[in-house]
Formats: C-alpha cells, structure tokens, sequence
C-alpha cells in the first residue's frame, strides 16, 4: 500500500511541477503579446492608409486604362509562396494550420517555390516532403521593418525579371475575437480585388505629382515592404495568442489531474490508516485472548 501511496505522490509532484512551466509560458507569451501589440495597433492604421491610397491610383490606372508590369501577370516564371510559421512549438495547431494551408496551395500548383519564415515550420514542412527555399528565423519573434524591406526589394527585382510572376502571402491574421485561419494573401500582382475589404476610400480629390503612375512606381517598393511587415506583426501575435490558448489548456487539464491525483492519494492514505488500525486493534484483541 506504501508503494502505492509513493507513486501516486511522485506522479502529482510531477504533474505539479509541469503546471508550473505551462504557466510560466502562458504568463510569457502574455507579456509578448502584450508588447506586439502596441506596435500592430501602429502598423495596421498605417496599412490601412497606405493602402487606400494603393487603391485610389488602381482605380485611377484603370480609368485611364494604364498598363504596368507591377498589375499584370507575366506569362513567364512561376508561383511563389511565402508562408509566416514560428519558430517554437507548444503552441496548438498554429504551425500544422499553416503548413496545411501551403500544402494545398503546392497541390494546387506545384511547380510554384517556397520560402517560410520560422525554423519550427521549416522543420514541419521538410517532414512533409517540402524543402523551402529560403528560411527566416527568429523574423515573427522579433519582426523588423528592414528584414521585411530587404526581402521585397529582392521579390520585387526577380518578380520584374520575371522569376516569379506571382508572390502569395500564407500567414495567421491576429483577431482579438478568437482563434483565426490561416489566409493566402496575394502581395504581386497588384490587382484591385485585393483590396475591396476596405471600408474607407481616399479622398477623391487626391492628385498626384506629376502623374499617379510615377508616383506608384516609388509607392510599390514600400507597400510591399509594409504589408509583409504588417504580416510578420500580425503572425508574431497569433502565435502568441495560440500558445497562451494552449498553456492556459495545459494549466486547466494539470489543476485537474492534481485534483484527481490529491483525491486519490488522500484515499489510499486513509485506507493505510484505516488498515493499520485494524492491524493494531486486531494484535490488541490477540493479545488480550492470549492473556486469558
């Protein structure tokens, strides 16, 4: 019956000790959280506006039935897929939701490339029979507006040469009512329909100096830079709110464990009380037998 006890108590220190590091996680990935959203609050609006205006030079374009190499898909290269995935686990199903996604996008097209932000999603996806290209670590933990201008200056020049003709964007939106599906964003070409989720337009009044064509040559290069970094913030978010929802699991499944285990232990513990006094009262009750 000792041995019983001892294992039972092993087992709940153990657990015990687990609901300590589950919480400590999710107090951690709180705290990023926290701070990662400071600064997405910042890039969303500045997004938002940029692209408005991405939106208001489109229509313009079409209304003067402009042409650019930036709004149409050349006949030459080949898909590119950038998918944003984490770099630890222990998070749920973020990193397979995504991997998922990109997945299917490859069965869809699979002479397309693909590059992935995040050592852990480049491990999962070499496990799946797709090696990526290129690999950014450490770019959703720490995401940086000039890692994110560096790497669409370089898709950019290969999409102008005509490498790629089309650059999708597989990432995790953040949204603050809840778990969020991954979503394949296109990032080139340009195209109008990208962009009809926007509920304000810019002024109509707006002019561009000396013509909205030049001005959306020099605009590109930093919409482009922009919207990936937007995405790595917003990716960087969900991942943390999907280990938060995943500790917080792992903490209320461990309270329920210790609660099981501190029942059960208590139980065996009065069931040897109970045994050695029985034990006791029966050598008491011989002896008094053996007396007589």
């Amino acid at each position: 019956m000792s041995g019983a006890y001892n294992d039972i108590k092993q087992r709940l220190q153990s657990v015990t000790q687990t609901r300590q590091m589950t919480n400590a996680m999710y107090l951690l990935s709180a705290a990023r959280l926290k701070k990662t959203m400071r600064s997405m609050d910042y890039t969303l609006d500045y997004n938002e506006s940029l692209r408005r205006l991405m939106t208001d030079i489109l229509t313009k374009a079409e209304d003067n039935k402009l042409h650019h190499i930036y709004l149409e898909k050349s006949p030459k290269g080949t898909a590119l897929y950038l998918c944003v995935l984490g770099d630890k686990g222990l998070c749920g199903g973020y990193n397979a939701d995504v991997a998922a996604l990109t997945l299917s996008k490859l069965a869809e097209n699979p002479a397309a490339g693909v590059c992935c932000f995040g050592r852990v999603g480049y491990d999962l996806l070499r496990r799946k029979g797709v090696t990526p290209m290129k690999v950014f670590p450490g770019a959703t933990m720490h995401p940086e507006f000039s890692l994110a201008a560096e790497i669409s200056k370089d898709l950019l020049e290969k999409y102008l040469t005509d490498e790629y003709n089309e650059v999708f964007l597989i990432y995790t939106p953040f949204s603050r009512k809840g778990k969020s599906e991954p979503v394949c964003a296109r990032l080139l070409p340009l195209m109008s329909d990208d962009f009809t989720d926007l509920e304000e337009k810019a002024p109509a009044d707006m002019l561009y100096a000396p013509d909205p064509v030049t001005v959306f040559e020099h605009i590109v290069p930093l919409y482009c830079a922009s919207l990936l970094y937007n995405l790595l913030v917003q990716a960087g978010a969900s991942e943390n709110s999907a280990r938060m929802e995943a500790m917080q699991s792992a903490c209320d499944n461990a309270d329920t464990m210790i609660d099981s285990l501190s029942t059960e232990m208590n139980a065996v513990r009065q069931l040897t009380i109970t045994n050695e006094i029985t034990e006791i009262a029966a050598a008491a009750e011989a002896r008094k037998k053996s007396g007589q």
